[in-house]
């Protein structure tokens, strides 16, 4: 069973928006990320990863079939086995979407593959869990 792991939050003022969670909520900055597509944080509860993402341009910025600079932005799910659930999503009319920045990602410890699923939500495999995650 696929388990949710990780929500991502846009936002056009990166440091405010993560000192309301942190202040707010009371959860820990587990990292950092800057790469070509955005700049961020990521926060943790200890079970569940909370990125809080300022997008640099148009296409990272994309879901739901237009731009979300702001707002929640996507929702990433812990499977076992990526092949299986990979095959499983795309059987329920998922599409891989294919995203720039994936050896970024595998630098961090984790990669996750993204698909666009029902009224063009994102939504995010990943073998590894998120910083953050048990």
């Amino acid at each position: 069973m696929a388990r949710i792991r990780h929500i991502a939050i846009a936002t056009q003022d990166l440091e405010a928006t993560t000192q309301f969670y942190i202040e707010g909520l009371g959860l820990k900055e587990v990292g950092k990320v800057n790469t070509p597509t955005s700049e961020g944080y990521y926060l943790s509860d200890g079970h569940v990863n909370l990125a809080i993402l300022k997008f640099k341009y148009d296409d990272p910025a994309t879901t739901e079939g237009t731009l979300r600079y702001t707002g929640i932005h996507h929702f990433g799910l812990e499977v076992e086995d990526m092949a299986e659930a990979q095959a499983r999503i795309e059987k329920a009319g998922a599409v891989h979407r294919p995203y720039p920045g994936t050896e970024e990602m595998a630098k961090r410890g984790n990669v996750e593959v993204k698909f666009t699923g029902p009224d063009g939500v994102t939504i995010d495999l990943s073998e590894h869990g998120w910083l953050g995650t048990k």
